[in-house]
């Protein structure tokens, strides 16, 4: 077995006292073992590693190199002698091994969090004072690790809402520049796009209509991962914002009917946006997993390509496709699973648009010039919002 660098932090002295055993296939300690070869892929001594990048110097293939003696043990190194005669270091702590001041993420759960892993996710299947709670933007920002904080909250619940954040047009700019988290995900939307009344839009989200749970461009060939929804003015009568959890009715669906659960994760779905001078299209299944992890769901009714499905599959896969289609959207649209609220200006909601599924009631368009109802809508990467969470 590979030797876990992780497990050195609670454990780094009885590692020490014990790792100092040269076995036929390596560096070992107990039953685990760090092989020959990997030992020098993670020498961290100048000729090897790059201490700025933190990238190793060469790429050499070390695959019949032999470790030929264990030295002396410092709190991070272990000192080794290898048979082409080069002398190093490996790390033995997360702080020898990633070093430029490295600190140990407290609680430990953020990078666990930052990898999207079910395990540290909280699935909900209806509102509560922690998934509904707003944070407040003058406490924020003053607060480094408020933001940290707020970050890791967000992905554990895939909702997170802030209250009292500056609310001119395109202040999103200032808010993430502030939080640190840039650059925005631009799309053919724009960077900052405007979410208001149209009378012959684009794009269903610009009209006034009800606006079941979907998935934001699931035609993209990754869609957006962090969704940022911006409330500027919100006073015409109607429009309330809802959001449900789809991984948690996933699970409910994957343990009650599994073989419906199936089709949903393997039968890929076409989708197309195709409005005047766009055409953008895709095909992918409603639920993928990264190893025994949900990782992404795409649900979008308003832009699949039911023309295109019809061709794809015959009737009979269809018909069961849809039989479990249905089930699902009878599970997101129990309005008991989701939470709801009607947006003041200034509040800003982060979306985690591969989990949390957004819809909207219809509202009253008004030609009062003095009532509207204005949004204003981005994308961050996810690996941006990750860096921002772990970074010291």
């Amino acid at each position: 077995m590979v030797l876990s660098l992780s497990r050195f932090r609670a454990k780094s002295t009885q590692f020490l006292r014990s790792l100092a055993t040269l076995a036929s296939t390596g560096v070992e300690q107990d039953n685990r073992v760090i092989l020959h070869h990997e030992s020098r892929l993670l020498c961290r001594c100048p000729k090897c590693w790059g201490s700025t990048s933190n990238q190793p110097l060469h790429t050499k293939d070390f695959h019949k190199i032999k470790i030929v003696e264990v030295g002396k043990q410092t709190e991070h190194f272990l000192h080794l002698r290898w048979d082409d005669g080069h002398d190093g270091y490996i790390p033995i702590t997360d702080i020898g091994a990633y070093g430029n001041g490295y600190t140990v993420q407290q609680p430990s759960t953020y990078y666990e969090l930052s990898l999207r892993s079910n395990s540290q996710q909280v699935f909900w299947d209806s509102p509560t004072e922690d998934i509904t709670k707003r944070w407040s933007w003058e406490e924020i920002i003053k607060d480094d690790s408020q933001i940290r904080e707020f970050i890791a909250h967000y992905m554990k619940y895939g909702l997170a809402f802030i209250k009292g954040t500056p609310h001119k047009l395109n202040d999103m700019h200032v808010i993430l520049k502030d939080m640190d988290v840039f650059p925005i995900w631009e799309n053919l939307f724009g960077d900052v796009p405007i979410v208001a009344y149209q009378e012959d839009p684009t794009n269903q989200a610009f009209n006034n209509q009800y606006l079941e749970l979907h998935t934001d461009l699931p035609y993209y060939t990754q869609a957006a991962s962090v969704y940022l929804f911006h409330c500027i003015a919100n006073d015409l009568d109607g429009g309330e914002s809802f959001w449900g959890d789809t991984f948690s009715a996933a699970v409910y669906m994957r343990c009650q009917e599994p073989e419906m659960f199936h089709l949903l994760k393997t039968v890929l779905v076409p989708f197309r946006q195709y409005c005047v001078g766009w055409h953008l299209a895709g095909k992918y299944p409603t639920f993928e997993y990264l190893g025994q992890d949900l990782y992404r769901a795409r649900v979008c009714g308003f832009v699949a390509d039911n023309h295109r499905f019809c061709q794809d599959y015959d009737a009979e896969l269809r018909a069961d496709w849809w039989e479990a289609y249905h089930y699902l959207r009878r599970i997101m649209d129990d309005t008991r699973r989701h939470v709801r609220t009607k947006l003041k200006p200034g509040e800003l909601v982060f979306i985690d648009n591969w989990r949390v599924q957004h819809g909207r009631e219809k509202f009253i368009a008004s030609k009062d010039k003095r009532k509207s109802r204005i949004m204003q809508t981005t994308y961050v990467e996810w690996s941006h919002l990750q860096n921002r969470l772990l970074k010291i």
